[in-house]
């Protein structure tokens, strides 16, 4: 089978990370010859390239990320293709693990966007998204009974087994969001806020790890090089030597991690995936639903909360008490999570032909 794979390709560790999981836990069921890239953000999929797609592949595949979002995109979201465009497409296509990523603070998806929402899962052979809470926001916008799968970013760590450059060290990873400062924290005020409030806790957890920061995109450097500086045993990962093509090792220093504060969904996924423990810094519902979902909820702190220097040092104790517990939760929850993406990947009528796998 060869297959075409459109996804965010603008330069966020996050999704290249599940763009190396869509591709592992594809080969794991089917039988594919080779997958070709194309960015979901930048590729039109006018006449000339459908007429590509239905030439030379067997299947498209669109995701995962947090795609359905961009109230200014030309249809709404981010697949940019004519609604009456998408009709031409004679190859299967499928909607793989998406997310809903507006804001509360945003007005959702434009009437556009519903439109070609509904007519994509009307063509699509499989219309998903992932683990996150997605669901119920789309459907209370949409009407779309989506299937619910585990976000793709989980089957990053498949097979992962590349030394890092820290795995002799103890450290813990906190990886902070800094782009939309208004839509994560409200104001200023907050961020300046929030910069105090997790320096005074990392420097008490400095004293027993080294903390390592890793910037997803551009714009996360400057609010980890803002905290940082107030910690003397802390780094902020080189983005430049890490970004794009050697993505596959940047998030591999999730692997050897004791574990983890996040503020991006793919900051909580990816160690997750690794078994890691993570304490989920809330600043978009996706990152308290996805921890809800995944059983771990309590190992949410939201970042706005008047109490959260407080509520993230209780947090932080507790997570370091049960480590070994929460461990093992994740192992058993990644095997329950994976064998339910197969059998709903599995149940994908017209990529029977395709399988590898025989129920």
């Amino acid at each position: 089978m060869r297959v075409m794979h459109s996804y965010c390709l603008n330069y966020n560790y996050g999704d290249y990370g599940l763009g190396f999981g869509v591709k592992n836990i594809l080969r794991k069921i089917y039988n594919i010859s080779f997958f070709a890239e194309c960015n979901l953000q930048g590729q039109v999929f006018d006449d000339y390239f459908i007429s590509i797609l239905n030439d030379k592949y067997d299947l498209l595949v669109i995701g995962g990320g947090g795609v359905i979002h961009g109230a200014h995109w030309p249809q709404g979201w981010f697949w940019l293709i004519e609604k009456d465009n998408i009709k031409k497409l004679k190859i299967p296509f499928i909607i793989y693990g998406v997310g809903y990523n507006y804001f509360k603070d945003e007005q959702g998806i434009p009437e556009r966007g519903i439109s070609h929402l509904i007519e994509t899962q009307k063509r699509a052979s499989f219309f998903s998204v992932r683990n996150d809470g997605s669901y119920n926001r789309l459907l209370n916008q949409t009407g779309i009974d989506a299937t619910v799968v585990a976000d793709p970013g989980f089957w990053f760590a498949l097979n992962y087994n590349r030394k890092t450059d820290f795995e002799n060290d103890k450290y813990i990873i906190v990886q902070l969001a800094n782009d939309k400062p208004i839509h994560r924290f409200t104001s200023l005020d907050k961020r300046n806020k929030f910069i105090k409030d997790i320096q005074l806790n990392l420097i008490e957890l400095s004293k027993e790890y080294k903390i390592i920061f890793v910037p997803h995109v551009f714009d996360d450097i400057e609010i980890s090089n803002e905290v940082a500086s107030g910690i003397d045993n802390s780094l902020v990962l080189d983005f430049s030597k890490y970004a794009f093509d050697h993505t596959y090792d940047a998030l591999g220093i999730y692997k050897d991690a004791e574990f983890v504060l996040a503020m991006r969904g793919h900051g909580q996924i990816i160690p997750l995936g690794f078994n890691v423990p993570v304490i989920s810094l809330e600043n978009h519902d996706k990152h308290r639903g996805l921890m809800e979902n995944y059983g771990l909820g309590q190992y949410n702190v939201n970042i706005l909360d008047d109490n959260f220097s407080e509520n993230l040092k209780k947090l932080t104790n507790n997570l370091i008490n049960n480590i070994q517990n929460i461990k093992e939760y994740t192992v058993k929850k990644n095997e329950e999570l994976l064998e339910d993406s197969i059998d709903k990947l599995l149940n994908i009528e017209s990529l029977k032909k395709f399988q590898k796998i025989v129920k």
